[in-house]
């Protein structure tokens, strides 16, 4: 379906990209991003000298033991005295309510470790609250990067 896939790739970047869809099937997180990611010119397959956008593109992490608990999902609520809760979340209700379009996954922050990734989110919605952070953290023995083609006008 993708004519290019790439794995672990440090020349990628998923900074300020939104995936409206998402799927968990045979040891496999996948998330699909409509606007695509953030490719760099360090990269081989990048003939600019700027950061560009691919087309519909999407991520897939091969969990670590292959199981939903290599995930980890927490949102960050405000309770009624205005205290900030961390709530974690069950993998497969954030993946039923991001693909009921609920929201959206705005991705900022990658943090990355020998065989886990942190990722710091928001949660988008259309109406207030418009937005809730979260953390995504996932386990993973590889992450496969998935596109098309770049967008050479679509320049970060």
């Amino acid at each position: 379906m993708y004519n290019h896939s790439e794995l672990n790739n440090e020349n990628i970047i998923l900074h300020d990209c939104c995936a409206n869809s998402m799927n968990y099937e045979n040891g496999v997180l996948s998330f699909v991003f409509p606007e695509g990611f953030w490719v760099t010119p360090q990269h081989i397959k990048n003939d600019s000298d700027k950061i560009v956008r691919t087309d519909l593109s999407k991520v897939d992490f091969e969990l670590l033991d292959g199981v939903a608990e290599d995930v980890q999902v927490y949102i960050f609520r405000k309770n009624e005295s205005a205290d900030t809760i961390r709530e974690e979340w069950e993998l497969e209700d954030f993946i039923n309510k991001v693909n009921a379009g609920i929201f959206k996954v705005e991705f900022f922050d990658e943090y990355k470790t020998y065989q886990s990734y942190l990722y710091k989110c928001w949660v988008r919605f259309e109406d207030e609250p418009y937005h809730y952070e979260c953390e995504i953290i996932i386990d993973t023995k590889n992450v496969a990067y998935n596109w098309n083609k770049l967008r050479y006008e679509c320049e970060w």
